[in-house]
C-alpha cells in the first residue's frame, strides 16, 4: 500500500512538468561555423511564452552569440551538448541595465543575459566555451564592453546554476548584480584565456548557496564584491577547489554595500595544472583568503573555516582602506557621480582551522588606517608552512616599505612585499586574538612571527564607548566610590609603597591624586623581605565628610587611615588591630550610626563581620561568622532598600565568579546568588571590585582579571537591579548570570582621553606614579641634588632583587616603551629594569655596559662611558620584550636577547630605576614611558 501510495503521488508530478523546447526543433545547428542566436532566442522566447519549462540543448556543437533568458526558463545542455561563444563582437547585443551600480554605468555585452527576472536554471553536464581569447584587452576597463562575460544576470530571483562546465569567458566567467536566492551546486571552470578572468562574481547578492564548485582561474577564483550599496549578504559558500593566480576566496575589491553574515568553510586551494601563461597575479597565487574594504562599506559577522591550501604568495589578506571608489560613474575619465568621502569598517571576522604548505615568503596581513582599526578577528588553528628565507640586511628595506599605509591604493596581498612578520603584520587593529599558530620557514628567517603595531585598543575609544579592560594596568582588587560627581579607586599594592588613590570624572580616564602612605614602620620592610606581603585589598568608604581606607597585611594586622580630602594629605597608618592571616576588609556604618567591619581570612574565607567604634578605630567584638562559600573574600558591603548586600568573588582568581549575598539582617541569614560570570567570554575569574553608581541613576561594576604578563587588569561592566538583585554585565549564553562585556557606551560622556601619569621630569616633586620597592632610605635619593635629576645613591646588595634603591612603576598597556638616560660614578651597578617573577636589568657598571638575569650580570660592552641611554620595550601580548642601549642618544643596539616576563609576588610586570653597589651613586635625566593605546 506504501508503494502505491508513493507510486499515486509521482503521477500528477509527471503529468504536470513544463514541456522541453528543443533548440534544434527552432533551427540550432550543430555546426561551430553556423551561429545558432536566433534559434536559441526562440526556443527560450516560446518557452517563456507558454509560462516556463526547459531549453534543452543536445548533444553536439553550436556557436552562439548573446541570447537572454526569460523568467521560469530552465537551459538544459544534455551530456556532450557544447555551447560555443561567437569570436565575432557583432553577435553580441550590448545591453544597459536600469540597475544603479559601478558595473552598469554602460551598456555591456555577456553571452548569456538576465535582467529582472526569476526562476531561472542553467545546467545539465554539458559545456559552454566562451572563446574568450579572440577577444583583445583595449583599456584597463573594458571588460564587458569589448570582451563579454559568460553568463551576467542583474536584479534577478531564485536562479540555479548546476552540474555545467564554463570555459574561457572574455573577461568575469559569472556575474550575478543584486540578485536573490541564487543556488550554485556542482559546476567546473576553467577561465585562464584572458585578463579578469575572475571564475565567480557574486555582487550585492542575498540568500546565496555556492557548493561542490572546482575553479582553475587567472584573475580571482570565488569572489564577493558590492558595487552598489547593496551588500552581499548570507551567503554559504563549502566543498570547493580553486586555482588561481590571483586571490582564490576574496570579499572585494569594490566594496560600496560590503558583506555580512558570509560562511565560507572545506576550501582546497592548490595551483593550477595548467601553467603555460599567466596575464594577472603571482604563478603559485597572490591570497588564499582576502578579506577587503576599501570604498566605505561594512564587512561584519564572516567566518572562514576548514581550508587546505597549497601555495599562495600571501595567504591571509585582511584590509581596511579608503579607495573611496564611487558606486556609479560616467564619462570617459571614470569620474564618480557619488562619491564616497567616508572609512568603511571592518569588525567581526573568525577564521579557523586554516593549513597552509608551500606558501611564499611575504607573510600574512591584518592591516586598518589610523583611526579606523580593524576591529574584533579571531584566528584559530592556523598553520602556515612557507619558504622563508629573510635575512637581517634585508630588514631596513622591509621596515621602510610597510611606513607607506597605501590608504588610497589597490588592495592586494603582495602590496608591501615582505612584511615584517614572517607569521601575521597586524597594524590598526582592536582586538585581534590569535589560538594556536604555527609558523615554520623552509629557511632561516630573522623575522618575528608575530609583529603588532597599534593593534589594541581599550580604555576610552574616543567615540563614546569604552573596551574592557578599562584600565590595561596592574591595580588588583581595585575599589572605588563616587562622592558627587568624581570617583575614586584605591588597590592593592603588595610589598610596594605608597598606596595610590585615583581620580575619574568618567569613571573609565583615572588619574593618580594621592599615596596614602610611603613606609611600613615593620620588621623587615627596610631589607626586601616582604614580597607579596604588604597592602591587600583596600576598601574605600567616605563617610561624615571623611575619607577612609582600610586594608591588611598578611603578616602585621589590620590598618586604617583618613583624609578630608582624597587629594591629601592622609593621616598616619592607625594599627586598628594586630593580627596575621586577615585579608579583605571593608567598613560599613549604618543608618543608625553603628560601624561594622566585614573581612575574610587568608584562604581564603569564611566571611566575618565585627561591630566597631564609630570612629572605625576599633573592633568592638571578635567577629560573627555570616558565610562560607567556596574560596569566598573581597568582602564589600553595600544596603539598598532595606536589603544588607555583601558583594563578593568567590571560586578563586583565575576561575572564579562573582556572587550577592543579601539579607534583611547584617548578620544573616543571607540569600545567595551568582551574578557575573566568565560564560562564554574570554575573560577568566571575573574577580573581585566594586559596585557603584553614577549620578544619573545607573550602575556599573569594576572588577578585576588576571592576566600572566600585566598582572590583575580592571574591567567596567554594566549593572542593573531586578527584584532587589544586582545583575551585571550581559547574559550571552542564557543562563541567568551575566558576563563580562568586551566593550560598551561610556557611564559619563567626557571629550578627554587620558592615562594615569606615566613619565616624570623630576623636576618637582617626585611622580605619583612612583612607589619604592620596600621602604624607601630617604638619605640617598634626591630631587635637588641636581636640578631636574633624579639622583640614587649606591647601597650594598648582591643583585637588582634585593637593592634598596629600585622605584618602580607600573607598565601600562599592551606594548609600550621605557626611556631614560643614565649617569654614574663609582663602583656601583645602576640603570633601567623591568621586574615581574624575574629580576632583569640593562645600565652602567664602571666595567661598561651590563646586563643582569635574576641576580646574573653579564658584561656587554666594555668601556668607560660618561652616559648611557636606556630603553626597554614590553610587548605583553606576544610576551616579548627586549632592552636596548645607545652611547649617543640615537643610535640603540640591543642589549641581549629577546626575553619572556611573567607577573609575580600577585603583581604584574614593571619597570624602573635602581643603583646599587659600594659607592657613588647615579643620576637619572627624566624617565618616559610611551603607551600605544
Amino acid at each position: 500500500m506504501r508503494h502505491l501510495l508513493t507510486t499515486l503521488l509521482l503521477i500528477p508530478a509527471f503529468i504536470c512538468r513544463a514541456a522541453d523546447y528543443n533548440v534544434v526543433d527552432y533551427g540550432a545547428t550543430s555546426d561551430a561555423g553556423v551561429n545558432s542566436t536566433e534559434a536559441f532566442q526562440k526556443a527560450i522566447d516560446r518557452c517563456s511564452e507558454k509560462g516556463g519549462g526547459r531549453v534543452v540543448i543536445p548533444a553536439g556543437l553550436f556557436r552562439i552569440g548573446t541570447i537572454v533568458l526569460k523568467s521560469n526558463v530552465h537551459l538544459h545542455l544534455d551530456h556532450g551538448a557544447v555551447v560555443l561563444g561567437s569570436t565575432d563582437l557583432k553577435d553580441y547585443r550590448p545591453m544597459k541595465s536600469s540597475y544603479v551600480s559601478l558595473r552598469t554605468q554602460t551598456e555591456t555585452i555577456q553571452l548569456i543575459y538576465a535582467d529582472s527576472v526569476h526562476n531561472i536554471v542553467i545546467d545539465g553536464y554539458g559545456i559552454i566555451d566562451g572563446q574568450g581569447r579572440a577577444f583583445e584587452k583595449l583599456s584597463w576597463n573594458d571588460e564587458g564592453v569589448t570582451r563579454p562575460h559568460l553568463i551576467r544576470f542583474i536584479q534577478s530571483q531564485d536562479i540555479t546554476i548546476k552540474d555545467v562546465t564554463l570555459k574561457n569567458s572574455g573577461c568575469w566567467m559569472q556575474h550575478y548584480l543584486a540578485c536573490d536566492r541564487l543556488h550554485i551546486d556542482g559546476i567546473k571552470v576553467f577561465n585562464r584565456n584572458n585578463y579578469n578572468n575572475d571564475a565567480l562574481d557574486i555582487d550585492g547578492c542575498h540568500d546565496v548557496i555556492v557548493r561542490g564548485m572546482m575553479a582553475d582561474s587567472d584573475d580571482d577564483g570565488i569572489t564577493l564584491k558590492s558595487t552598489s550599496p547593496r551588500l552581499c549578504e548570507n551567503i554559504r559558500i563549502s566543498d570547493c577547489v580553486v586555482s588561481s593566480h590571483c586571490n582564490a576566496v576574496k570579499l572585494g575589491t569594490e566594496t560600496n554595500g560590503g558583506f555580512r553574515n558570509v560562511n565560507i568553510s572545506g576550501i582546497v586551494v592548490k595551483p593550477s595544472a595548467d601553467q603555460k601563461e599567466k596575464f594577472f597575479g603571482q604563478w603559485i597565487g597572490s591570497s588564499a583568503i582576502s578579506l577587503e574594504i576599501v570604498d566605505g562599506g561594512v564587512l561584519e559577522n564572516v567566518n572562514i573555516s576548514d581550508f587546505t591550501v597549497e601555495g599562495t604568495e600571501s595567504p591571509i589578506f585582511i584590509r581596511l582602506g579608503n579607495r573611496g571608489r564611487g558606486y556609479l560613474s560616467s564619462g570617459a575619465n571614470m569620474e564618480a557621480i557619488v562619491p564616497i568621502n567616508h572609512v568603511g569598517h571592518i569588525d567581526g571576522v573568525h577564521l579557523n582551522n586554516i593549513q597552509i604548505r608551500h606558501a611564499g615568503s611575504m607573510g600574512c596581513s591584518i592591516t586598518g588606517l589610523p583611526g579606523h582599526p580593524v576591529r574584533n578577528v579571531s584566528l584559530s588553528n592556523i598553520s602556515l608552512y612557507h619558504k622563508g628565507g629573510v635575512k637581517a640586511d634585508e630588514m631596513a628595506q622591509i621596515c621602510d616599505t610597510i611606513r607607506d599605509e597605501k590608504e588610497k591604493a589597490y588592495p592586494e596581498a603582495t602590496m608591501w612585499g615582505n612584511l615584517p612578520a614572517k607569521g601575521f603584520f597586524v597594524r590598526h587593529a582592536r582586538n585581534v586574538k590569535f589560538s594556536n599558530i604555527e609558523i615554520v620557514t623552509e629557511q632561516p628567517d630573522i623575522r618575528p612571527d608575530f609583529v603588532n603595531d597599534d593593534v589594541e585598543g581599550w580604555g576610552d575609544q574616543g567615540d563614546g564607548t569604552y573596551r574592557n579592560p578599562v584600565l590595561n594596568v596592574d591595580f588588583s582588587d581595585p575599589d572605588v566610590i563616587r562622592v558627587g560627581s568624581k570617583y575614586y579607586m584605591v588597590a592593592s599594592d603588595f610589598h610596594f609603597l605608597g598606596m595610590q588613590v585615583l581620580e575619574s570624572d568618567d569613571m573609565v580616564n583615572w588619574k593618580y591624586i594621592s599615596q596614602i602612605y610611603r613606609r611600613f614602620d615593620e620588621p623587615g620592610w627596610d631589607d626586601n623581605q616582604h614580597y607579596a606581603s604588604g597592602s591587600w585589598a583596600p576598601a574605600i568608604r567616605y563617610h561624615n565628610g571623611l575619607y577612609y581606607v582600610y586594608f591588611c597585611t598578611p603578616d602585621e594586622g589590620l590598618y586604617m587611615t583618613t583624609a578630608r580630602n582624597p587629594h591629601g594629605p592622609w593621616a598616619p597608618l592607625h594599627l586598628v588591630k594586630r593580627v596575621e592571616r586577615w585579608e579583605d576588609p571593608c567598613p560599613f556604618w549604618d543608618e543608625d550610626g553603628q560601624a561594622y567591619l566585614g573581612r575574610s581570612r587568608r584562604g581564603a574565607g569564611p566571611i566575618i563581620v565585627h561591630r566597631m567604634s564609630a570612629d572605625g578605630k576599633t573592633l568592638l567584638d571578635e567577629g560573627q561568622t555570616v558565610y562560607e562559600g567556596p574560596v569566598a573574600e573581597g568582602t564589600k558591603f553595600l544596603k539598598r532598600n532595606g536589603w544588607y548586600y555583601l558583594i563578593i568573588p568567590e571560586g578563586g582568581v583565575g576561575q572564579g565568579w562573582q556572587t550577592a549575598l543579601r539579607s534583611k539582617n547584617i548578620y544573616g541569614p543571607y540569600e545567595r546568588r551568582v551574578v557575573l560570570e566568565q560564560g562564554s567570554t574570554r575573560v577568566n575569574g571575573p574577580h573581585q571590585g566594586a559596585l557603584v553608581d553614577a549620578s544619573d541613576g545607573s550602575w556599573w561594576f569594576y572588577h578585576f582579571q588576571e592576566t600572566p604578563v600585566l598582572g590583575r587588569v580592571v574591567h567596567l561592566q554594566p549593572a542593573r537591579w531586578e527584584a532587589d538583585w544586582p545583575l551585571m554585565g550581559v547574559d550571552f549564553d542564557g543562563n541567568d548570570i551575566g558576563e563580562p562585556v568586551a566593550s560598551w557606551k561610556k557611564p559619563i560622556p567626557s571629550a578627554t582621553v587620558f592615562l594615569p601619569q606615566t613619565s616624570d621630569d623630576f623636576s618637582a616633586t617626585l611622580g605619583l606614579q612612583w612607589q619604592w620597592n620596600h621602604n624607601p632610605v630617604d638619605t640617598h635619593w634626591s630631587l635637588t641634588a641636581r636640578k631636574g635629576w633624579l639622583t640614587l645613591k649606591a647601597l650594598p646588595a648582591d643583585c637588582l632583587m634585593v637593592s634598596h634603591n629600585m622605584l618602580t612603576q607600573k607598565v601600562v598597556g599592551y606594548q609600550s616603551e621605557s626611556l631614560t638616560m643614565v649617569e654614574a660614578s663609582g663602583d656601583n651597578y645602576a640603570g633601567l629594569f623591568c621586574s615581574g617573577k624575574q629580576f632583569r636589568g640593562v645600565g652602567l657598571c664602571k666595567e661598561g655596559v651590563f646586563i643582569e638575569v635574576d641576580g646574573q650580570r653579564t658584561l656587554v660592552q666594555n668601556g668607560r662611558f660618561q652616559k648611557l641611554w636606556l630603553r626597554v620595550t614590553n610587548d605583553c601580548q606576544a610576551n616579548s620584550h627586549q632592552f636596548y642601549y645607545s652611547t649617543d642618544g640615537l643610535h640603540y643596539q640591543p642589549a641581549g636577547s629577546a626575553f619572556s616576563m611573567h607577573s609575580g609576588y600577585w603583581k604584574g610586570i614593571r619597570v624602573g630605576l635602581f643603583c646599587y653597589g659600594n659607592s657613588g651613586q647615579a643620576q637619572f635625566d627624566a624617565f618616559q614611558q610611551k603607551v600605544a593605546h
